[in-house]
């Protein structure tokens, strides 16, 4: 009798998801590598959500580093189905969604091979100049009218592109996994320049997205090296090593610039999965300054400091004059933080369970809390200069937030 009612009420407890329980039946292995356990916030602020909509089932991978793009007061997501969607910033309102199937010009085998009706599409999407630019999971890239959302033009990548485009004077910059880096006519799609880069055999799942200043294409490539191209014909000016390519195996020597660079004051900084931050001066690639602290997302800067995530999850704020370490965070160790955004005078990441953390970006003091939903947030969230955010867990539910006053 015994027996069978302790055997119940431990089934009872199993099944009821009951955390203690769980804790009896992990091992030491599994609670180290657990995200740690969040903590109150004192004197929380309190976080609206002022909209919520579901981008469909994804498929398999589409969750990976999904980041809508935000170009005024619209944001441009990407649905499950492989459609293209502008939403309504501050209201969520569907203003138009396309999908690129539908109207596509190529119907041949190279269309097919994009995937688009499966929905292939690539996950970043880039905003700005009247334009939409979205990348087919094998490199079919789609221009189209912001304002509706109608076909502007089509062209192919020579390889799957990870990084979202970049839009900029004119130009459609892409970089694709095979290490080049081509200009396309922001207006007809035709190629201007294109710059080959010799890749390593074995790199991380990731790219950096290309960046632009003084006159250069910024390129963070997978030996761990920044390229400066110029912007108007591709001709390299110089290269910078933030990370080197060291170690005995394929897999040691992986230095992948996969985060986002950050552009502040004629410095560029940029970090590593190999865990190094660098700075660079913007006129001549000439290395400024690199620290040991670095991850595999991007960066934001303040006034003073450069913000980051480690591997680790630990929050970093490093000066910007000389990547001394201002201040460090630990209440998000094993939560696999995002970058950093600014929004409305505070900072925010979002991390595996879901969860945006707003933060003082001079302090690293913790401000806010809410949680989209269970599924991880993989990709920086948006924010927009009136301090609404929007993220996308990789299940495909967007958001926007603001904190309040």
């Amino acid at each position: 009798m015994r027996k069978s009612l302790g055997l119940a009420l431990l089934s009872i407890l199993l099944l009821s998801g009951c955390g203690t329980a769980r804790e009896w039946f992990r091992s030491d292995a599994e609670k180290a590598a657990a995200p740690i356990a969040l903590t109150p916030i004192a004197d929380a602020r309190t976080v609206q959500r002022l909209w919520s909509h579901s981008l469909g089932e994804p498929e398999a991978g589409f969750g990976l580093r999904q980041r809508p793009a935000l170009d005024g007061n619209t944001v441009y997501a990407v649905t499950g189905a492989g459609a293209l969607r502008a939403i309504d910033l501050e209201t969520g309102t569907r203003r138009w969604e396309t999908r690129l199937s539908e109207v596509s010009n190529r119907r041949g085998w190279l269309f097919w091979q994009s995937r688009i009706t499966d929905g292939g599409l690539h996950s970043s999407v880039a905003a700005g100049e009247g334009l939409v630019v979205v990348v087919g999971r094998t490199g079919a890239v789609f221009a189209v009218n912001a304002n509706d959302g109608s076909l502007r033009w089509e062209s192919q990548a020579s390889a799957e592109v990870q990084a979202a485009p970049l839009i900029v004077r004119g130009l459609v910059v892409i970089r694709s996994q095979d290490g080049r880096t081509v200009a396309l006519d922001a207006a007809t799609g035709e190629r201007r320049w294109s710059h080959q880069r010799s890749i390593p055999s074995l790199s991380s799942l990731g790219a950096s997205a290309p960046a632009s200043a003084v006159g250069l294409v910024l390129v963070g490539n997978e030996d761990g090296i920044v390229l400066g191209l110029r912007a108007e014909d591709g001709a390299p000016i110089w290269e910078a090593m933030v990370a080197e390519a060291e170690g005995r195996s394929e897999l040691e020597r992986i230095a992948d610039i996969d985060g986002d660079l950050a552009i502040g004051a004629n410095v560029l900084f940029a970090t590593s999965v190999r865990g190094v931050t660098a700075a660079v001066a913007l006129a001549s690639g000439q290395l400024l300054w690199t620290r040991e602290n670095g991850g595999p997302n991007g960066l934001e800067l303040t006034p003073t400091g450069v913000l980051l995530a480690d591997k680790g999850g630990t929050l970093w704020s490093l000066d910007r004059d000389n990547g001394n370490a201002l201040w460090r965070q630990d209440a998000l160790l094993r939560r696999q933080p995002t970058a950093a955004v600014l929004a409305g005078g505070l900072a925010v990441v979002g991390d595996v369970e879901g969860y945006l953390h707003w933060f003082d970006p001079q302090t690293g003091v913790l401000r806010a809390r809410t949680r989209l939903q269970s599924a991880r947030i993989v990709a920086a969230p948006l924010a927009s200069p009136t301090g609404v955010v929007v993220a996308v867990s990789e299940e495909g539910r967007i958001a926007a937030f603001r904190v309040a006053e």
